[in-house]
Order: C-alpha cells, then structure tokens, then sequence
C-alpha cells in the first residue's frame, strides 16, 4: 500500500493550488465525513478503483489484495493531504481515528446499481477467501 503526499504546484502570495489527480476517468467523486472511531468500508469491488484523501483529521486504511494468496492483510495511517489508491479485489477499511473528513474518487458511480452491484461486504477480512 503506497501512500502519497500531496503538495502544491502552485504556491503565490494568494495561497497555493494543488494538483490531486491528473488524466484519469472519474464517475464519482464524494466527501465522506467520520466521526472517531466510526469504521467504513469492510468490503472490496471487483471492477472500481478508488483514490482516497484526507483533508481534515485521521484515518486507519485496512487494505489486503484479495487476487494475491500470499498477501497480507496491510495498516497504514491516512493523515491530512495524503492520498491512498485502491485497485480492484483489494479488500479495504476506513477507521476514523479522530472526526475525519475524505474525498473518494471512484471509477463507479453511486448512481442506480452499478455501486452496489460491484460491492463485495466482507464481515471478517481474517478469515475471509476469496472463491471465483
């Protein structure tokens, strides 16, 4: 799981402008907002993939690659202007460590059933295999 700073590319006396994706389709785009200790997600999709960034407080992200039988299940903490990607099968969490406040990019959109119908719920990543 890589996590990735986001900077400015432009920084003035105005204030700055930052660059968070470039070139890609998007479907959907949402701010989510987490009261601490509030656990999202628990669940992967086979075609959507996700960019998630912080702006305000904390995340714990959760990610394992399900299409990967020797993954592991992998936590990584999600401060302010740090962005993480998704792919496919790949089982992902959102713990808020503290009231938190996210966008989510996605290669789907929550219109009609195109969300729901590539949302795979899993209740317990630990004991969770994936069968084809």
């Amino acid at each position: 799981m890589e996590i990735t700073k986001i900077k400015p590319a432009f920084t003035d006396e105005r204030g700055s402008i930052t660059d968070v994706l470039t070139n890609i389709k998007l479907d959907h785009v949402g701010i989510i907002i987490s009261k601490k200790g509030s656990i999202r997600a628990k669940h992967f999709h086979k075609e959507q993939k996700q960019w998630t960034i912080i702006l305000r407080g904390k995340l714990k992200i959760v990610q394992k690659n399900l299409l990967d039988d020797s993954s592991q299940i992998e936590t990584v903490e999600l401060n302010p202007m740090e962005l993480i990607v998704t792919p496919p099968y790949h089982y992902h969490s959102h713990e808020a460590l503290e009231d938190t406040e996210f966008l989510v990019f996605t290669t789907k959109s929550r219109n009609g059933t195109s969300y729901e119908d590539d949302t795979f719920r899993i209740s317990d990543i630990n004991s969770f295999e994936l069968k084809n």
